[in-house]
């Protein structure tokens, strides 16, 4: 009988020997995953840093919506924009034309 639990100590003994190689290759796994977490952690980026570059992304996208906007204002007031040559001939007619007046009102109230 003796030599029968001695059997089944000695079984046990392998078994909870066999049992704790298992753990220890587990845990040693384990440990491996977290070094390499660890190691690539200081690489990742922040959620501060997320959270400010769609700030930055969202202000930008508003300052191009508003000189849309802006520059849809712009044609509504001044029209598409005429040739620059043409611009300068009506400009220059509006010259010519606003002297004229100034001359007529100078020579009327009799000044220059």
């Amino acid at each position: 009988m003796l030599s029968g639990q001695a059997l089944v100590f000695s079984m046990g003994r392998r078994s909870l020997a066999s049992q704790v190689k298992a753990v220890g290759g587990q845990v040693g796994y384990v440990i491996s995953k977290v070094d390499d977490l660890e190691r690539t952690l200081p690489e990742m980026i922040t959620r501060a840093e997320v959270e400010r570059a769609f700030a930055q992304v969202a202000q930008i996208e508003a300052q191009k919506q508003a000189a849309a906007q802006q520059q849809a204002r712009v044609q509504a007031v001044f029209g598409n924009g005429a040739a620059p040559a043409d611009m300068n001939t009506a400009i220059n007619a509006q010259l010519t034309s606003l002297s004229e007046r100034i001359n007529r009102i100078n020579q009327e109230f009799g000044v220059g």
